[in-house]
């Protein structure tokens, strides 16, 4: 499909070195046969893009900040270096479909009154992300979604505004607002506006600039005749509660710049930080079920121990806490990495400490130290319990994924079969490599075979998908796609690192 325009895509990259090569490899993918340039801002991440990365990718702009710039001053950063006529703002969790760029750009060339474009915008599972398309928040459309309205009636206009639920996602429609995570933009509009406000840091700028956009006359577009993939957050994983501050604060801004609802600003204010608190709530809620069954577990081991001595409010509490705090601070209520002799391992010592405090400060007798071991081993066993209930459903459901990695001559595999206690969702059985005679001694005992042995090992191993993992070049190791194809096996690209728990998996198809 020839292009109307040229184009830039800026990409503004933060702790995103595990996404960034696919993101890349997608989009220069998409970027054949479009007069093009992309342009990479390393946005002072502590864990910076790679060299080979980098080297990886020679036609790519790379731009170093020294220091986090935040999202709007990074893009206008590489915006100022683009010479194109399209600006594409894509962010470097994502990876586009072949045609992305070519549609979108047709799209903008039928409408001489676009400003903003954006497509359509699918979740890692393929579900939509509904911040695709959003309307201008109002006091009414916030209480909206915050109370629980716009969930409980996704077709109301009235209620349902805030993320226009009630919209077909498969018809384009004129919108007040298009994501940040993939916009489109016509320079010349883009220097006319002078780019995003630097007054936002992370969140906010794509709602300003598309405000802005409308009052110059233009309307702002929903395309859903293309898509691509989000791995929504990655970029602030590492620094989740100060991102949570930074969005409700870009809404207080956002407010104060634009607002004209006829209310004081502080009431405004006021209304934004009930929102943030609720927030919080809300994702606390869903994991809040964990807490109580190990609260509940701790109970049933220190009534045990009541038998042997009467036990107090305070001795139960040194016991709850010694369990609770540290699966707080591990994480484990939002996104568990520890399971089995792992979490006994953790827990034991934080358990010894509450038996500490309590023999020698609450005059406790040693015997506590029983209830507090049953403790730890009870809520290790009830996790374990429960992953296995979930496999086996999984199994016997027909629902369970059976996956072989390709590679293993070179990275550590192990701690990749690990995550299979973590995750019933991956499955890995062993790895297959085209190069069987250079796998590790450390990999040797995960190998199933030789690539060429696929069609064997599949009917040996039931397996349906293939895990290609991903490196600085897009993948590790190349594969026959025709024999894939032929096997009827789904080819997944792994996103991610043996040593961060984040990961994510592409279908590979999504880039033919």
């Amino acid at each position: 499909m020839e292009a109307p325009y040229s184009c830039s895509v800026i990409i503004v990259a933060y702790n995103s070195r595990d996404y960034i090569p696919a993101c890349l490899s997608s989009v220069t993918s998409a970027l054949e046969n479009i007069d093009s340039e992309i342009i990479v801002v390393d946005n002072g991440s502590p864990v910076p893009i790679l060299p080979a990365q980098k080297q990886a990718f020679p036609q790519v702009k790379w731009v170093d900040s020294s220091e986090n710039l935040g999202f709007g001053k990074g893009c206008n950063l590489a915006a100022r270096s683009a010479t194109k006529d399209v600006l594409f703002f894509v962010n470097p969790d994502t990876v586009v479909s072949k045609e992305t760029f070519a549609k979108t750009l047709s799209y903008m060339a039928s409408k001489a009154d676009a400003g903003a474009v954006g497509c359509k915008i699918l979740n890692g599972d393929g579900t939509l992300q509904w911040a695709c398309r959003r309307s201008f928040p109002s006091p009414f459309a916030a209480i909206c979604k915050t109370i629980g309205l716009s969930a409980l009636f996704p077709k109301s206009k009235l209620f349902a505004s805030y993320n226009m639920t009630y919209l077909n996602p498969d018809e384009e429609t004129p919108v007040d607002a298009v994501s940040g995570s993939f916009l489109g933009v016509k320079r010349s509009t883009f220097e006319q506006l002078g780019g995003f406000d630097e007054d936002y840091f992370m969140y906010g700028e794509d709602l300003d600039i598309c405000l802005r956009i409308k009052k110059l006359g233009f309307n702002n577009y929903y395309y859903p005749g293309t898509s691509i993939l989000h791995f929504k957050g990655q970029s602030s994983k590492t620094r989740r509660f100060r991102t949570f501050v930074e969005f409700y604060l870009a809404m207080i801004i956002f407010a104060k710049k634009h607002h004209n609802y006829h209310l004081p600003t502080f009431v405004i204010a006021l209304g934004i930080f009930f929102a943030s608190l609720v927030g919080v709530f809300s994702r606390l809620v869903p994991q809040w079920w964990k807490m109580l069954v190990d609260i509940f577990c701790v109970g049933l081991c220190a009534f045990g121990y009541s038998y042997h001595t009467e036990i107090s409010g305070h001795l139960f509490g040194v016991l709850a806490l010694s369990i609770w705090l540290p699966m707080v601070a591990a994480g484990d209520y939002v996104s568990p990495k520890l399971a089995g002799f792992s979490l006994f391992k953790f827990l034991l010592p934080f358990s010894a400490i509450g038996v500490l405090v309590s023999v020698f400060l609450l005059n406790a007798d040693w015997v506590i130290s029983i209830a507090a071991l049953t403790s730890v081993l009870a809520c290790v066993f009830w996790r374990r319990l429960l992953f296995w209930l979930r496999y086996f459903y999984r199994i016997f459901s027909g629902n369970a994924k059976r996956s072989i990695l390709l590679g293993g001559t070179t990275d550590a595999l192990s701690c990749w079969f690990d995550r299979y206690h973590l995750k019933t969702g991956l499955n890995i059985l062993g790895c297959v490599t085209n190069n069987p005679e250079r796998v590790s001694e450390e990999n040797r005992e995960h190998l199933l075979g030789g690539f060429e042995q696929l069609s064997a090992i599949c009917r040996r191993t039931g397996c349906k998908e293939l895990l290609v993992l991903s490196d600085a070049n897009g993948f590790r190791e190349n594969y026959d796609k025709d024999l894939i194809a032929a096997l009827g096996i789904r080819p997944k690209l792994l996103i991610g690192t043996e040593n961060n728990t984040n990961y994510a998996v592409v279908d590979l198809n999504y880039f033919c």
